[in-house]
């Protein structure tokens, strides 16, 4: 019984005193915190790939529009509103199916369609309707018209903010 009793009173003791709190290693941490800053910094940059390649189809249709290839110029235009041609939709396919979505919360809203970066829905609707305009345009006034829709509507997106 007296050892009983003086087990029960140790273990009361021991409880009594407050555990050291549990926490994680500093350079686990340290080491977690790198690894936050490389994933952020890899979504950065496939912004700014999306970006950049947005800005290239956008310059390739002013030139285009410029010369006088409407044609030209209006697949340049849906290019960009669909971020890429299908190579680039094989990309994010592949991306998608890693897990990776760009704008989870937009896609949920309904704002952007699965894994796209930078064009949301409606501009991306607004876009493809300018180059519809273009491509059944019959004079320069129409032409302009559909083009300074298309660039309304591009040019926003293109800021690297």
């Amino acid at each position: 019984m007296k050892k009983s009793l003086a087990l029960l009173v140790v273990t009361a003791a021991l409880l009594a005193v407050p555990a050291p709190a549990q926490e994680t290693p500093p350079p686990m941490a340290a080491a977690y915190e790198a690894l936050a800053d490389t994933v952020l910094a890899v979504r950065s940059a496939e912004a700014a790939f999306v970006k950049s390649m947005l800005d290239g189809h956008y310059h390739a249709a002013m030139q285009l529009a410029k010369r006088g290839d409407w044609s030209g110029a209006a697949a340049h235009m849906a290019l960009f509103a669909n971020e890429g041609d299908n190579a680039i939709a094989g990309v994010r396919k592949r991306l998608l199916e890693g897990g990776h979505h760009f704008n989870a919360t937009g896609e949920e809203q309904g704002i952007f369609e699965e894994g796209y970066v930078v064009v949301n829905r409606e501009a991306k609707t607004k876009m493809l309707e300018a180059v519809s305009q273009l491509r059944q345009a019959t004079d320069d006034t129409a032409r302009k018209a559909a083009w300074a829709m298309f660039e309304g509507v591009a040019k926003p997106l293109l800021s690297m903010d």
